[in-house]
């Protein structure tokens, strides 16, 4: 088989040669490219979403730790029933990690619980109902907030 000027290979099977038709290889490869940067962006958001919500699974799951300790511990159950919330802050700064900022919030059972929680982030909150001690029969609502600190 000759070569041509262009140094290209004749029809070989009835393809034409690549040579003669650089621009339309070029175009299949300038999409291929967008393609790939398009999927690969759409990937990295997609990581990011995940990741965030396994960041919220996480923030309950040690909520639902701590409110479970408090309702198994007599004396601390104590302190949600008198209303001592600076001494379940101090409890829940000890178990909580840094990364987290916290309050908690106790309440009449029909009433609705609020806190100093700051405007600008996501506020995760859970809440037990703490029903007496074995001397006092009071229920209270405790209502824990938390969020992630800014760096």
């Amino acid at each position: 088989m000759g070569t041509n000027k262009n140094n290209c290979s004749k029809l070989l099977w009835g393809i034409k040669p690549i040579c003669s038709n650089k621009k339309a290889w070029l175009r299949i490869v300038e999409a291929f490219l967008a393609i790939m940067i398009v999927l690969s962006g759409m990937i990295i958001l997609l990581s990011r979403e995940k990741s965030d919500s396994g960041d919220s699974e996480r923030i309950y799951e040690k909520q639902r730790e701590i409110l479970s300790i408090i309702s198994k511990n007599d004396s601390l159950r104590g302190l949600v029933i008198e209303g001592k919330n600076e001494e379940l802050r101090v409890f829940i700064q000890k178990v909580m990690p840094r990364i987290y900022g916290f309050n908690v919030s106790t309440c009449e059972i029909d009433m609705i619980c609020s806190a100093d929680t700051p405007n600008d982030r996501e506020i995760f909150v859970t809440e037990s109902v703490i029903t007496s001690t074995l001397e006092d029969y009071s229920p209270k609502k405790l209502r824990f907030f938390v969020w992630r600190e800014q760096n």
